[in-house]
């Protein structure tokens, strides 16, 4: 139940503060056959893939995704991958921001 009401918090946060914030764009921006489902995060750990602002750690945290939450992937930097709209909880969510890799099952 706690992982639901953050994530539904997670969905209407990044829905208003995406537009808001200052997000890098990729220079190869542009809609691709691929996508990205979250697997392999340690349960006991964190638990969440940070959904950030630019592709790098330093750049700012706007929302997160879980192991199971996916993403279309429109572009990327290195091991980063831009990522816009998918699934957060079993649900169609509307977001944008840069994720790492490592974290990546993809998809055609």
């Amino acid at each position: 139940m706690k992982k639901t009401l953050t994530s539904l918090a997670i969905m209407g946060a990044l829905a208003s503060t995406a537009s808001a914030q200052n997000i890098v764009m990729p220079n190869n921006y542009g809609p691709t056959d691929s996508g990205c489902l979250v697997k392999g995060l340690d349960p006991n750990g964190d638990g969440f893939l940070a959904l950030r602002t630019g592709p790098g750690s330093k750049y700012g945290q706007i929302g997160s995704l879980h192991n199971g939450d996916a993403a279309f992937i429109y572009g990327g930097q290195g091991r980063w991958l831009f990522v816009e709209n998918g699934a957060v909880n079993g649900k169609k969510a509307r977001f944008r921001g840069w994720i790492y890799d490592a974290w990546c099952e993809f998809y055609p």
